[in-house]
C-alpha cells in the first residue's frame, strides 16, 4: 500500500475508532444483511466468506457482508466498515494473503470481536504456472474454488460458531457436515467428467483457478498472475501466446466486472473465442448456493474444454 493510501486507511480507522459508541449494527451501504432479529452479529469480507458462513449459521444469526461489489484483490475498507467490524460478534475473512487490512484491524481499533480466518487450517500452495511468471513465495489463496477446501472453510467456521454460541454447536455443526457431503458430491460428479477429457488445460484472466484445476486434474495459466491487477509484460505475453498455441487451447476465460482489455488483445492474436468464468470474488447477485453457484463455473469450464476436442 501506498503512503497516502496508507495514511488514508489509518485516518478511516481513527475516525471509526471515535464512532464506534454512537455506531449501531445496521449495515452500511456496502453491506447486505439477509437476517434481522436476536443471535450472533456475524460480519464477513466478501461473497466466499460471506455464503459459507450463512450456509452454516442458517438462520440463527445477522450475516453480513462488507464488500458485495468490489474486487477483493484491491479492496479497502472504510472507515464505516471498521466499525461494523468493531461492533460484530464475530469477522470473518478468508486469508491474511489475500485480505492484509484484516491484520490490521485488531491493531488500530480496540475490540472483542471474534477474528476467524477462514483458511487457516488449510496449507495454501505457491502458484505452478510459467517460469518467472508468479513469484514462487507467492501463495495462492483461492482455496474456496476447490469443493473439498470450502467444506473445510465450513467445518472451521462452524467450530468457531459453536465456540460463541454453544448452545447451537450441533446445529452449526450439522450444517458444516451437509455442505461437505454436498461439496464431495461435486467432485464426485466432476472428477470423472473432467478425466474423460483430452484437452486439460484452461487459460484464465487471473491465476485464481489452481486449487480447482488441483482437485480436478487440469492445468491453468492466468494471464495476469494471483494479484488480478497486476498485467504481464511482454515477455509474459509472449510466453503465454506460445503455450497457448503449444496446447491447443481455443478459449481465454474473462471475469465478471474486471477489464478484459487484455485477454482480449490476446484472444486476438492467438485465434481464441472468449469466455466467462467466475471465481466467484464478487457477490453473483442471485439466491443459489454456494456450491451451485461453483457447480455453474464447473459446467461452464467442463462445456468449454469438452467442444475444444471438437
Amino acid at each position: 500500500m501506498s503512503g497516502v493510501r496508507k495514511r488514508a486507511w489509518l485516518a478511516g480507522l481513527a475516525i471509526a475508532g471515535l464512532c464506534l459508541g454512537a455506531c449501531s449494527k445496521d449495515a452500511t451501504s456496502q453491506q447486505t444483511a439477509d437476517s434481522q432479529g436476536a443471535g450472533l452479529n456475524v460480519v464477513t469480507s466478501f461473497y466466499p466468506t460471506y455464503a459459507i458462513t450463512k450456509e452454516v449459521s442458517g438462520d440463527m444469526n445477522d450475516v453480513r457482508m462488507i464488500n458485495s461489489g468490489a474486487g477483493i484483490h484491491g479492496f479497502e475498507p472504510s472507515a464505516e466498515d471498521v466499525a461494523a467490524i468493531a461492533d460484530a460478534d464475530m469477522f470473518v475473512y478468508y486469508s491474511g494473503i489475500l485480505e492484509s487490512w484484516a491484520g490490521r484491524i485488531e491493531d488500530s481499533v480496540e475490540t472483542d470481536v471474534r477474528k476467524v480466518e477462514a483458511s487457516s487450517t488449510q496449507e495454501l500452495t505457491a502458484v505452478e504456472g510459467l517460469e518467472d511468471f508468479d513469484d514462487a513465495s507467492a501463495k495462492d489463496p483461492h482455496s474456496w474454488l476447490d469443493p473439498l477446501m470450502a467444506a473445510e472453510s465450513a467445518r472451521y467456521i462452524a467450530d468457531e460458531l459453536s465456540e460463541l454460541d454453544p448452545e447451537q454447536a450441533d446445529y452449526y455443526k450439522q450444517n458444516a457436515a451437509d455442505f461437505a457431503e454436498a461439496a464431495q458430491a461435486l467432485v464426485d460428479e466432476y472428477e470423472p467428467k473432467f478425466k474423460e477429457l483430452e484437452q486439460k488445460t484452461f487459460v484464465t484472466q487471473h491465476t485464481a483457478f489452481s486449487y480447482l484445476a488441483e482437485r480436478f486434474g487440469l492445468k491453468q495459466l492466468g494471464i495476469a498472475g494471483i494479484d488480478g491487477d497486476v498485467e504481464p509484460s511482454p515477455k509474459q505475453m509472449a510466453e503465454i501466446k506460445a503455450f497457448i498455441e503449444e496446447r491447443g487451447v481455443k478459449t481465454i476465460f474473462v471475469e465478471p466486472n474486471v477489464s478484459d482489455k487484455t485477454a482480449q488483445t490476446l484472444a486476438a492474436e492467438t485465434g481464441t473465442k472468449v469466455e466467462m468464468l467466475s471465481p466467484l470474488e464478487y457477490d453473483p447477485q442471485n439466491t443459489d448456493s454456494y456450491l451451485d453457484n461453483l457447480e455453474a463455473q464447473l459446467e461452464t469450464l467442463y462445456q468449454s474444454l469438452k467442444a475444444e476436442e471438437s
